[in-house]
C-alpha cells in the first residue's frame, strides 16, 4: 500500500504569533493592533481612532495577511498618492513622458499594489502564511489536506497535466520534463512510490530534488520546472524511497551499489 503521507515533517514552519487586536499596558494606557507604536490614554480616545482612515486601511491589510502601517508609513503613503495623481496630471501636459522620480515612484506603487493583490490571493504565499499562522502541527496538517487539490495516479508531479493511467503519465513525464523513476527494473510498487511523490507535491508541496518547501503546488512545480529539478534519487534517499524497491537486488545487480546490514 502506499506510504503514509510524510506531513509532519511539513508543519515545522516559523509562524509569527497572533495579536489581539487591542491591549491594556501596564501603566494603564491602551493600545491597537491598527494604531502600532501608539497609545491611548482612556478608552474614548481609543475609540475615536476607530473612526480614522489608518484604522480602516490597517484592517484591511490585517485580513490581506500584511502587518499594519504606523501612521508616518501611512501618511507618507497618502502623500505619495496626491504627488502620483500630481504627477500623472503633470505628464499629460507633457506628452505622456515621466520624470526620473516620478518613474521611480510608480514602480514602488506599483509593487505595492502586487504585494497587496497576491496577500488577498488565496493560494498566494501571503494569504497561506496569514491562514497557517499560529497553528498547531494538527491543524496545521488538517489546513495542508484540506487545501490539496484532487490528485489520482494519473496527475504529473511537475503540472496540472493529467492523463489517463499510470502508464500514460509516466510516457508523458519522462516525454515532457525528462522524468524517469531510477532503477526502475528493481522498483516492485510503481504506482506507491509515484502515489508517494504525489503526496509530497500535492499535499506537502515539497520539491522533490531539494526537498525545499513551497506555499502551493503551482509554486513548487513552478520551482521545479524552473531549476531542472524533475527528478528523483534513490542514492541518499534509500531510507525514504527503500521500501519501493528491491535493494537486495539492486545490490547483487550493480557492483557500485552496496546495503548496508543494520543489527
Amino acid at each position: 500500500p502506499p506510504a503514509a503521507c510524510p506531513l509532519a515533517a511539513f508543519a515545522a514552519m516559523l509562524r509569527g504569533p497572533s495579536r489581539p487586536m487591542e491591549e491594556v499596558t501596564e501603566d494603564k494606557a491602551f493600545r491597537c493592533y491598527t494604531a502600532p507604536g501608539e497609545t491611548f490614554a482612556t478608552e474614548a480616545e481609543m475609540k475615536a481612532h476607530y473612526h480614522t482612515e489608518l484604522h480602516r486601511f490597517n484592517l484591511k491589510r490585517k485580513v490581506a495577511g500584511l502587518a499594519p502601517l504606523t501612521r508616518a508609513q501611512f501618511e507618507e503613503r497618502e502623500a505619495r498618492g496626491v504627488r502620483e495623481a500630481a504627477a500623472a496630471a503633470a505628464s499629460q501636459q507633457r506628452g505622456g513622458k515621466l520624470s526620473t522620480a516620478e518613474r521611480r515612484e510608480a514602480r514602488e506603487a506599483r509593487r505595492e499594489a502586487k504585494l497587496e493583490a497576491q496577500a488577498r490571493n488565496p493560494r498566494s504565499k501571503a494569504a497561506q502564511h496569514a491562514a497557517t499562522s499560529g497553528l498547531g502541527e494538527e491543524d496545521y496538517l488538517s489546513h495542508k489536506l484540506k487545501q490539496a487539490p484532487a490528485f489520482d495516479l494519473g496527475c504529473d508531479l511537475f503540472s496540472r497535466h493529467k492523463s489517463e493511467s499510470l502508464e500514460a503519465n509516466l510516457a508523458h513525464m519522462a516525454r515532457e520534463h525528462g522524468f524517469y523513476l531510477p532503477y526502475l527494473d528493481y522498483c516492485t510498487d510503481v504506482a506507491g512510490l509515484v502515489h508517494y511523490l504525489q503526496q509530497k507535491v500535492y499535499i506537502g508541496n515539497v520539491a522533490l530534488a531539494s526537498d525545499r518547501t513551497f506555499h502551493s503546488v503551482e509554486a513548487v512545480q513552478a520551482h521545479m520546472r524552473a531549476k531542472g529539478g524533475c527528478r528523483v534519487s534513490l542514492e541518499g534517499s534509500e531510507e525514504e524511497y527503500g521500501e519501493y524497491y528491491d535493494m537486495q537486488g539492486l545490490a547483487a545487480g550493480s557492483p557500485l551499489w552496496e546495503v548496508e546490514e543494520v543489527e
